[in-house]
């Protein structure tokens, strides 16, 4: 049971990074981006070719280093892509669906190029395991769930008690109000892409030691944020949080008593539930 749990945490915390992302940029700019994805997967690369190619130095501080570059480098991307891309036609979302799906296909086109489809790994940043109330775990998950939360929490703080983070908050709430009272919609806009990008990228950074880094990872991880979005409620960060728990560990209950192919299933059930019974998800304001 304790290992149903630990692993439950630990997915559903990484699930969180990258589904709060998307629901963020989602209620400040109403944009599905479908290039949230390939943002994770552009931060385990990232890591990986800063730790492996560019530093070259096989050490903790060198792998950390490595980390937060990659970080940096996803966030910009993105801001370059809401720059010249997204900001031309921001108002229409199926342009944006289609761009972003395009931004996708083509940078998973070009990482398969550079580094082939089998796929690439990172050190962990802690090596070995411990036993946590009779259970092994990694020591690189048992870091993860921390990072995580703090993460998640500094992102409460920030959108309630900052400046920045309150311009945030009313421009998701009602852009024409925050215009009125002077706040810049399209600069919070793009820092909110800065956001979301990171915390997707920051998620793809912490698992590229769990798992194989590959080109076409990002699909995985659009569905996982998008499916978490829909039964947390698209516009509410909270919602996405416990969404991502919810799904983890119905996931990992269904894989360990039957099979990993019943997993997906199952939260393709939990899904259309939501869908039936509160189409506007758990705490979300917005119907699908």
């Amino acid at each position: 049971m304790m290992d149903i749990l630990m692993f439950s945490l630990t997915r559903g915390a990484v699930y969180a990074l990258v589904a709060v992302g998307f629901v963020l940029i989602f209620s400040v700019g109403g944009i599905l981006n479908l290039a949230h994805g390939t943002f994770f997967m552009l931060g385990a690369y990232f890591t990986y070719i800063y730790y492996a190619e560019v530093i070259g130095q096989p050490n903790l501080m060198a792998l950390l280093l490595s980390m937060v570059l990659a970080i940096v480098t996803v966030a910009l991307f993105a801001v370059l892509i809401y720059r010249y891309l997204y900001q031309r036609r921001i108002e229409s979302i199926s342009y944006v669906m289609v761009i972003s799906l395009a931004i996708a296909l083509l940078v998973s086109e070009v990482m398969s190029l550079l580094y082939g489809v089998t796929g690439t790994s990172v050190p962990p940043i802690i090596r070995g395991s411990q036993i946590v109330l009779g259970t092994r775990v990694l020591n690189q998950e048992l870091l993860i769930l921390p990072i995580c939360a703090f993460v998640l929490v500094g992102l409460l703080v920030f959108l309630h008690y900052t400046k920045i983070g309150k311009a945030i908050t009313a421009v998701a709430q009602n852009q024409e109000g925050a215009r009125l009272v002077g706040i810049n919609s399209a600069y919070i806009l793009g820092l909110t892409i800065f956001i979301s990008a990171a915390l997707a990228a920051l998620a793809g950074t912490l698992v590229s030691s769990l798992y194989t880094v590959v080109p076409d990872m990002w699909v995985f991880w659009l569905i996982k944020a998008f499916a978490i979005a829909i039964v947390g409620g698209l516009g509410s960060i909270y919602g996405a949080i416990i969404a991502a728990f919810l799904l983890s560990f119905a996931e990992v209950v269904t894989f360990t008593l039957t099979s990993e192919q019943y997993a997906d299933l199952v939260a393709l059930g939990i899904i259309v539930a939501i869908l039936v019974f509160k189409p506007s998800g758990l705490m979300g304001t917005r119907r699908i």
